[in-house]
């Protein structure tokens, strides 16, 4: 019965075996033929990709670029026929043992007992070494997919040919030596070499990501720098490694835009030294479109915004003090105040307010001052005491209002005091009232420019004193019976007629007796008065 080749036997390709020549097929010693030799193909364990171009065997690295992709894929397909065709030709026939005639049937139980014929000894794989053979195989197998697949991404997406050919031929040698291991069955060491061309790969796609990465950040700090040049060269190396990379891409399309960018934002900042906040705004547009991401926009916009709040709050200012200067401090207020809306904490605005203030305080000091010199120069003492008691209010610390005020307050009272004994003229009967008149014409006379109207004031007053200080002769006549009192000046008793001298004034007699009602009677003492009648008449 023939036996089944193995697991590892019936993959991969098959070792070298010697195909059994005429002479030995009819019973000839080797020696008597020379045998003759069919070498297999290699199989193709490693490639590269993306540019049209195979390793296979010993042509590894040559290019095929001028075949397309089917007539490649065709030559794969047909080195791997052949290799399967040299397969079941040279290697299968050894591994199938030839079936022996059956011996005679046993005599002692009847039955045919059968041979079978075993193969030689030298051909036949162990179990458990065609597993391992089969397990190193698609180790291998694995390690030379990861490779082929990283090598691809390297030759397509990163454009290694631009950047790192020497380094990938020297990986492709490495993998070829493994290739080299993989055909002569040495799994061990073909997988060893795989991970370390696969490593080599590796670290090579590492420094192909970094340098694409270096690339692109170089270029979005040149953008950032606004240097154009630097950025074009830089996202021409990102691009170069690869040409679809979006991030690159889009680098390329703004460094080409850079210098407008650059020369629309140099316009926009001569027009912010000219003022021309307007004109500056259109410019950081037109920059905008043309590359919304230009690092500093967004700070450009908020500047002249700033300076144009600021334009605006100069020209408030400026009209603000000059109202000031004017004396307008409404207006000046209303500016400083709308400033201070936008900034409460501006401090030339601060600054202005409060010399405003200061300053419509003083006008206004100083207005209530020249109307209470006005009111005096009128003689209007009330009205002038009352402007001094305006200005005080303002500023309790004011001397001269403070001076201002004792002086009208005292000539304001020296005249009340006049006029009022002017208007009641026999109150001065009185010592208390006449010291007090007297103290009055004294204090008022020491008054210096106090009008026409108060010096008519005080003559007149002056008149009335000094006749009040002269006594004038009083008669009183009576019944002999009743007792008479001048109240303030004492008791008379009982008379007929009795005569004595006092200041002219008013007086209050009375007279009193047993059995009457008492008698009362005031008068006004002045000079030439006919005598006065005293007497009770009016039983109880």
């Amino acid at each position: 019965m023939p036996t089944e080749p193995s697991a590892g036997e019936r993959e991969g390709p098959a070792p070298r075996k010697k195909e059994p020549s005429a002479g030995e097929r009819e019973g000839l010693s080797p020696r008597e033929e020379e045998p003759t030799y069919i070498e297999p193909v290699a199989a193709p364990l490693t490639r590269s990709g993306g540019r049209g171009r195979a390793i296979m065997g010993g042509d590894a690295g040559k290019p095929l670029s001028r075949l397309s992709a089917r007539a490649l894929w065709f030559t794969v397909v047909m080195i791997l026929l052949g290799g399967a065709l040299a397969y079941v030709v040279i290697s299968l026939p050894d591994r199938v043992a030839t079936p022996t005639a059956q011996a005679p049937a046993n005599a002692a139980n009847g039955s045919a007992p059968r041979a079978e014929a075993r193969p030689a000894s030298d051909d036949i794989v162990p179990p458990f070494r065609a597993e391992q053979i089969a397990l190193a195989r698609e180790q291998a197998r694995e390690k030379l997919r990861d490779f082929v697949d990283l090598q691809l991404t390297l030759e397509n997406d990163f454009n290694i040919a631009a950047w790192g050919a020497d380094e990938l031929a020297r990986v492709k040698d490495r993998a070829n030596t493994a290739d080299a291991l993989f055909i002569d069955e040495r799994f061990d060491d073909a997988i060893d070499e795989y991970a370390g061309a696969l490593a080599d790969l590796q670290a090579l796609a590492a420094k192909g990501e970094t340098l694409f990465e270096g690339a692109v950040s170089a270029g979005l700090e040149a953008l950032a720098a606004r240097d154009a040049e630097a950025a074009r060269q830089a996202f021409d190396r990102a691009l170069a490694m690869r040409p679809e990379d979006g991030r690159a891409a889009a680098g390329a399309r703004r460094a080409a835009r850079l210098p407008d960018v650059i020369a629309a934002l140099r316009e926009a900042e001569r027009a912010i030294l000219r003022d021309d906040y307007d004109e500056a705004s259109s410019h950081v547009a037109e920059a905008r479109r043309l590359d919304p991401a230009t690092t500093g926009l967004k700070e450009l916009s908020a500047q002249i915004a700033s300076a144009r709040i600021a334009k605006l709050r100069d020209a408030q200012l400026s009209d603000a003090f000059a109202a000031l200067a004017a004396g307008r401090h409404g207006a000046a207020l209303d500016a400083f105040d709308q400033v201070l809306k936008g900034n409460p904490a501006h401090p030339t605005a601060l600054a202005g307010r409060q010399q405003t203030v200061q300053a419509q305080t003083l006008a206004a000091i100083d207005d209530l001052r020249a109307k209470a010199l006005a009111e005096a120069q009128a003689e209007d003492w009330e009205a002038a005491l009352s402007s001094y008691d305006a200005v005080l209010a303002i500023d309790p610390s004011l001397q001269f209002a403070r001076d201002g005020k004792a002086r009208i307050r005292e000539r304001v009272m020296l005249i009340r005091a006049m006029d009022a004994v002017l208007a009641d003229p026999g109150r001065l009967s009185s010592d208390q009232e006449f010291a007090a008149a007297k103290e009055t014409l004294r204090s008022a006379t020491e008054q210096a420019d106090a009008g026409a109207a108060f010096e008519k004031r005080l003559a007149d007053f002056r008149d009335l004193v000094t006749r009040s200080a002269e006594p004038i002769p009083l008669i009183l006549v009576s019944d002999n019976a009743t007792e008479v009192t001048i109240h303030k000046v004492g008791v008379l008793g009982a008379f007929e007629r009795h005569e004595l001298a006092l200041r002219p004034g008013r007086y209050v007699i009375v007279g009193s007796q047993v059995g009457c009602r008492d008698v009362r009677k005031e008068i006004v003492l002045s000079s030439g008065m006919a005598p006065v009648d005293i007497r009770c008449a009016e039983r109880i």
